[in-house]
């Protein structure tokens, strides 16, 4: 990170230390759905949706005029959220959300969020296509569509519940369209042709009221905010399985996973990357790699897989694209309780 970059993060007044009190991390439970049913969901993709390609962020402007007070801070912890029937509803931050914000903002926090570009694949491309998503985990990631003005976009989701998707923002909604619509999300999906468990409607999407509010004219204003939670009409999760999600205070190296359909390879395929993720690339609200990813891997989970006890865990989001390295929006405190508040 270049010294002028620290400098001009400074501004944006995030959580450095957005929870700092607590030694072990707090995680969700996994489903791994030993028996799952591939009961046929009622829309259809459309053949015509284009990868969603993450926002460029301009390193010049990260962070550029938002100097928010603490009180305007936690408020943009709130909740928007958006019904299949269109009506909108805006939350004020959870109480759980509160007591991780308490005493947590820092004029000085660096977020560090690096400036976007188009390659994204380092070095030799070592992604691996996923043929057979019939067993688990496979069979929890899938891709996400919306319904935009210009036509249909595509991005990645993660089962982290019976009913629970976890995604982007920036896959749901556009600060010059405002929302996408009519969300429909194929899990396992291995084609445009294969839909093995079905496609299956959205009951209510959410994002932060920061990602609404503080956008600036331009993305870097609201990287932060770059997370969201889809709830569908059906608990597919109990058929399918699904991730469980943690914050870990004591993040330091560990070995990245990432599941997405990248807009760089045929529509609708599924492709894994993994890499390793060091310490120093580990911050508050963010952490960056070298797993390979494209367009269309935004919203993917990155997760760890502990051989010991088996488990796959969540720990951030694939939002931002850069020449140098990869980042995600790490599950910070502030984040893990506001998925677990919505989490069905």
């Amino acid at each position: 990170m270049k010294p002028t970059t620290t400098k001009l993060l400074m501004s944006v007044a995030l959580a450095a230390s957005m929870w700092s009190g607590a030694a072990l991390a707090q995680s969700s439970s996994e489903g791994s759905g030993e028996s799952p049913r591939a009961v046929p969901g009622g829309p259809e993709l459309s053949d015509r949706g284009v990868a969603v390609t993450p926002p460029k962020v301009d390193v010049d402007e990260i962070g550029r005029d938002l100097n928010l007070d603490p009180e305007k801070l936690k408020q943009s912890y709130g909740t928007v959220s958006r019904s299949r029937g269109g009506e909108e509803k805006r939350e004020g931050p959870s109480e759980d959300v509160l007591r991780s914000l308490d005493g947590a903002f820092n004029p000085n926090a660096d977020p560090a969020f690096a400036e976007s570009g188009d390659r994204q694949v380092f070095g030799d491309d070592d992604r691996v296509q996923v043929t057979d998503s019939s067993t688990y985990p496979f069979r929890v990631f899938g891709l996400l569509q919306a319904q935009t003005k210009e036509g249909f976009s595509n991005c990645s989701a993660t089962l982290i519940g019976p009913r629970t998707l976890l995604t982007a923002a920036h896959c749901l909604y556009d600060h010059d369209e405002g929302w996408y619509d009519n969300f429909m999300f194929a899990p396992g999906l291995t084609s445009m042709d294969s839909a093995p468990f079905g496609v299956w409607d959205y009951e209510t999407a959410y994002i932060f009221e920061g990602y609404i509010t503080n956008y600036q004219g331009y993305y870097g204003s609201v990287v932060p905010w770059d997370i969201a939670v889809v709830i569908l009409q059906q608990p597919i999760g109990d058929h399918l399985g699904w991730l469980g999600y943690a914050h870990d205070p004591k993040l330091g190296d560990f070995h990245a996973n990432i599941i997405g359909y990248p807009g760089d390879k045929p529509a609708g395929t599924m492709w894994r990357a993994n890499c390793d993720v060091s310490a120093q690339a580990v911050q508050e609200q963010y952490f960056q790699y070298h797993c390979d990813t494209y367009a269309g891997t935004s919203g993917g989970s990155v997760y760890k897989y502990d051989p010991q006890s088996q488990q796959r865990t969540i720990l951030g989001i694939n939002v931002a694209e850069s020449p140098n390295a990869n980042t995600a929006v790490r599950l910070n405190q502030t984040y893990f309780n506001w998925v677990k508040g919505l989490a069905k």
